[in-house]
């Protein structure tokens, strides 16, 4: 990528109430309360974690993205002093060949960022997706060369089909991504005005 910005360990994203920067090792004991939810686990057409282990295998899932395509996912902190994590949000690489994540490497011309989130169940009903959702989307369209976002959306999320509304994205097609079995809907992202 020819663009000027700072290594990824250093991106860090900034909105009223939220603090995102790049998960680290250390993140996995925070975000396990996340990764072994049965229920945000299946508004995410996935299945929830057991182990530590496998919440850590997930952390560093996210920064391989980090590391191989110059995106990923952002842990999302609260501004406050206390800074607690809330949950995580950020971008990840599919084939739309067959919608399974992938890297822009291997997908090629195929390659279709994706713009995600997930919030801890607590921090539910406080805006923090949409919040910080908007904030990577304008990120991502200023300063990585992407085109176009989309969200895949399990058509019975309905939390975040709102959030996608918000975000002003349209629904545009239902697929079958290889890797999950499970029906999502691509919501399409325009850049904000």
């Amino acid at each position: 990528m020819a663009h000027d910005t700072p290594p990824w360990e250093q991106i860090f994203l900034r909105t009223d109430r939220l603090c995102l920067r790049p998960p680290t090792p250390q993140d996995a004991e925070a975000m396990h309360e996340l990764f072994a939810d049965p229920v945000v686990m299946h508004g995410l057409n996935r299945e929830p974690v057991s182990e530590l282990d496998e919440s850590r295998a997930m952390i560093e899932g996210g920064i391989g993205g980090w590391r191989t395509d110059g995106l990923g996912p952002f842990i999302l902190e609260t501004a406050a002093t206390d800074r607690r994590v809330v949950g995580w949000a950020g971008l990840m690489i599919f084939d739309k060949r067959c919608w399974t994540p992938s890297t822009w490497t291997s997908a090629g011309s195929h390659a279709q960022p994706e713009l995600g989130w997930a919030l801890i169940r607590a921090h539910w009903g406080y805006g923090y997706a949409t919040e910080a959702a908007a904030a990577i989307r304008d990120w991502a369209y200023e300063s990585r060369p992407i085109d176009l976002l989309v969200s895949l959306i399990s058509p019975n999320n309905v939390r975040s089909q709102r959030v996608a509304e918000r975000l002003g994205a349209t629904p545009t097609e239902t697929v079958t991504p290889a890797h999950s079995q499970r029906t999502a809907v691509v919501w399409r992202h325009t850049p904000a005005a």
